[in-house]
């Protein structure tokens, strides 16, 4: 790409940004419109949404060409007081179909900036929201949302009164929910909806002119509301639409199949509870939603890490695996987001020579790739120029991720209680691919000394084993070559897996770094687990073979209590090449000087654990395995700040056989070397009498 072509995009994607937007006019708004001139109307020229050219007064007064000839054909006069009545159906007619000309004319929000209530003008953001809204809504189909939050753009104020639209002008008896992450959230969404009806004109909705709209609670309920007017014991229900407003912990969705249109606020938040997560609760409102036209659900939320409900279902939608849409809006198609660029071809031609740089170009403190990235992205060079200054007020690139993340990669990535990277996790996924071989190692049995006979290795499309690189046969023997840990996981089918783990050191002699070769991942028994890692060991030329005897963290990972002395009973006295470690005081105290696999503690896990984030961050060994990947994006630093493990709903079998794996591979292992065969001794001649 070149400089020219460079700048040519860039004035295209600020003119799309900055394009003019008036939503009086129609100029710049939402959806497909037409234009049409009524002589006598402000603004006379509008361009109206394709749906409302089908409403019969509309077609009625285009073809008079005015109100005042309308008037006249239809009634016989042009009273003001007829033409006011004629212009007011209009704009109840507009209303109904154009959101973005009902919002700015109707609807009044807080300014940010201080001072009175300003017209609701939609943003870039919030009109590329609303336009994904009326797809659905024009197309017939429920509307479910699911919206990944970066910054205030107003993506809760648009869903909040989308919603009150639709109960407003398009479906009575609608009734919708609010459920934030605490009672404050709720009140303030709906105290959105309560200072959208004080400034509503109450004919827009067929009430009388002095009528003034409000909120009333609904069969005494504090938490349900309805929309009424008048005062005293003369008090009239001016639309049948009741808001519901809840928690978390209190979602006071009683009113079950009466819900219609419901509104999720921050659910990336909400935390799991003994008997309780917020997939229970949206399973138990959304349950009611009818799979109807206008019938709402939105979710949304700031990233709150990737271990989370909110996570998983965001992903889901992104793959096209449920009924919601996954939206996002990046940082840099926020206008406010911009510093101007005085030199645009000089500022593409930088671009362009840092684009393959990994180190950050003077003045800056992110690599050129990076801003690369960000063009790549679609960020204009305005935006790109911002960036660069603001990152300055951070010491960390992901606190600048979390807090302006460019893509929901990042956002998820950089929020929450991560223990890894992204950007380490995105530079270590490099050597991944796919295994060249997947099977089982079998041997002559399944248990005992049979199951180490004659041990090779079965192609098996169902096997769980992965092979990378199967062991190779060398013309000499190489001592401390492959190393193989087991992490012991539960039976079950919700329990940890367990996984065995192989680990080839062979490039360490030449300064090179340790491989992933196989990994066996899956749900088995405890006694065949360690004639199963024994095999595999056995197969890898007698590998050291390393098992986790024990966690700290046993109920968390449901590993049936501590298995060690089983698995070790079931094959010391025939695989003799097992990891032993120092006894502890009270066993040395017995006699017991060593005892068998790696003792994961309170003492032992953080050392480990820090061990595998420097391994991880100088890419000091080889992955292969994608899956690896991905426990490592969701292995935490819990609440206390003194313990780790998987989020919620993940597991971290793979981190820990690398964690100890690494451990042992840098730390307590000799460098492989080749063991010289020994010479063989010539035989003594004896002479006897027969020799002479």
């Amino acid at each position: 790409m070149s400089i020219e072509e460079l700048v040519k995009e860039d004035e295209h994607r600020v003119a799309e940004i900055r394009a003019p937007f008036h939503p009086i006019t129609g100029e710049g708004s939402v959806g497909k419109r037409k234009k049409v001139h009524i002589e006598d109307m402000y603004p006379y020229d509008m361009l109206l949404p394709l749906p409302m050219m089908q409403n019969k007064l509309l077609k009625l007064i285009l073809k008079a060409g005015s109100i005042n000839r309308f008037c006249l054909d239809r009634y016989g006069e042009c009273s003001q007081e007829i033409r006011e009545k004629v212009i007011r159906k209009f704009i109840q007619v507009r209303c109904k179909q154009d959101f973005p000309f009902y919002a700015y004319a109707y609807n009044y929000i807080k300014n940010k900036d201080g001072g009175r209530m300003i017209h609701f003008k939609l943003s870039y953001p919030q009109r590329y929201l609303l336009s994904i809204l009326e797809d659905m809504r024009l197309s017939g189909v429920p509307i479910r949302i699911i919206l990944l939050k970066a910054r205030q753009w107003g993506g809760s104020t648009l869903v909040q009164l989308y919603i009150a639209w639709i109960q407003l002008f398009h479906k009575e008896s609608w009734y919708s929910d609010i459920v934030a992450q605490d009672a404050s959230t709720s009140r303030k969404i709906k105290a959105m909806y309560s200072k959208m009806l004080e400034k509503l004109p109450p004919w827009l909705i067929d009430c009388p002119d002095d009528a003034q709209l409000t909120f009333t609670p609904y069969e005494g309920s504090q938490l349900d509301s309805i929309i009424t007017y008048g005062k005293g014991t003369n008090i009239t229900k001016a639309r049948d639409t009741v808001i519901t407003i809840g928690t978390y912990n209190n979602p006071n969705s009683g009113r079950g199949g009466d819900i219609s249109c419901v509104h999720y606020s921050e659910v990336g938040l909400w935390e799991d509870t003994d008997g309780k997560k917020p997939e229970d609760i949206i399973r138990s409102i959304s349950s009611s939603l009818l799979m109807a036209p206008l019938t709402v659900e939105v979710i949304e939320s700031t990233a709150n890490g990737m271990g989370n409900f909110f996570y998983r279902a965001y992903q889901a939608a992104k793959q096209g695996r449920s009924n919601r849409r996954a939206v996002f809006v990046p940082w840099f198609k926020i206008e406010k987001y911009t510093r101007p660029v005085e030199d645009r071809a000089a500022f593409a031609r930088w671009l362009l020579e840092n684009k393959d740089n990994d180190n950050p170009p003077a003045g800056c403190l992110d690599s050129g790739k990076y801003y690369w990235h960000l063009w790549m992205l679609g960020a204009t060079f305005e935006a790109i120029n911002w960036y660069i200054l603001k990152r300055k007020d951070y010491i960390d690139h992901q606190d600048m991720m979390a807090e302006f993340p460019s893509d929901d990669v990042e956002a998820f990535r950089n929020s929450g209680k991560n223990v890894f990277s992204a950007y380490h996790l995105d530079k270590l996924k490099e050597t991944c691919r796919e295994p060249l071989y997947v099977g089982e190692v079998q041997g002559d049995g399944v248990q005992g000394k049979l199951a180490l006979r004659n041990l090779h290795f079965i192609h098996d499309r169902s096997g769980l084993l992965k092979v990378w690189m199967l062991p190779q046969k060398l013309k000499h023997k190489i001592a401390n070559r492959y190393l193989v840990i087991v992490d012991v996981g539960g039976r079950g089918r919700d329990a940890d897996y367990s996984d065995i783990l192989v680990i080839d050191r062979y490039w360490m002699m030449f300064g090179g770094s340790p491989e992933i070769v196989a990994e066996w991942h899956g749900h088995i028994d405890h006694d065949l687990l360690a004639w199963k890692a024994a095999q595999i060991a056995a197969l890898y030329d007698n590998a050291k073979l390393v098992i986790e005897s024990n966690t700290i963290e046993t109920k968390d990972n449901d590993t049936d209590g501590d298995q060690s002395e089983l698995i070790f009973n079931r094959i010391a006295g025939v695989y003799d090449n097992l990891y032993v470690r120092r006894a502890s005081e009270a066993k040395i105290a017995q006699g017991i000087t060593t005892e068998y696999g790696f003792h994961t503690n309170r003492k032992t896990k953080p050392m480990i654990i820090s061990n595998l984030v420097a391994c991880v961050r100088d890419q000091s060994y080889i992955e292969r395995n994608i899956d690896a990947i991905g426990e490592y994006a969701v292995y935490e630093k819990k609440e206390n700040h003194c313990s780790f493990g998987a989020a919620d709903g993940y597991h971290d079998d793979m981190v820990m056989t690398r964690a100890i794996g690494l451990h042992i591979c840098f730390n307590e292992m000799d460098l492989p070397a080749i063991v010289k065969p020994k010479p063989k001794q010539k035989k003594k001649t004896v002479i006897t009498e027969a020799t002479i």
